[in-house]
């Protein structure tokens, strides 16, 4: 039984991708809620999500996790920018939900 809460994660990022001119810096939500605090970021563009990342981390993030709207190799590219200080994962969508993201992101996001 744990009876610590020091290796608990308190604090994470989430991204999200959006469409429009959303800064990452003003316009993001956050929540705490029993000891632990989320910072939803929405990011503009995919190239922005390593640098929003890296900071997360240098301000606490103990985790990063990326909403399926940005694509597999921003993970990557977010590991790297932390330097692995933390884990960062990915949500992605099945197969059959290509067609309503697509409608929801129809432009490419390079």
């Amino acid at each position: 039984m744990r009876t610590s809460r020091s290796h608990v994660v308190q604090q994470l990022g989430f991204h999200l991708l959006v469409l429009g001119e959303e800064d990452p810096v003003r316009d993001r939500a956050v929540i705490s809620v029993g000891g632990l605090t989320t910072t939803i970021v929405p990011v503009p563009d995919c190239a922005l999500a390593a640098g929003v990342a890296k900071k997360l981390v240098a301000d606490g993030a103990q985790a990063i996790e990326l909403c399926g709207g940005l694509r597999p190799s921003v993970v990557t590219e977010v590991l790297a920018a932390t330097e692995g200080k933390v884990p960062v994962g990915g949500v992605y969508y099945g197969v059959e939900s290509v067609h309503g993201l697509a409608a929801l992101f129809p432009v490419d996001q390079r």
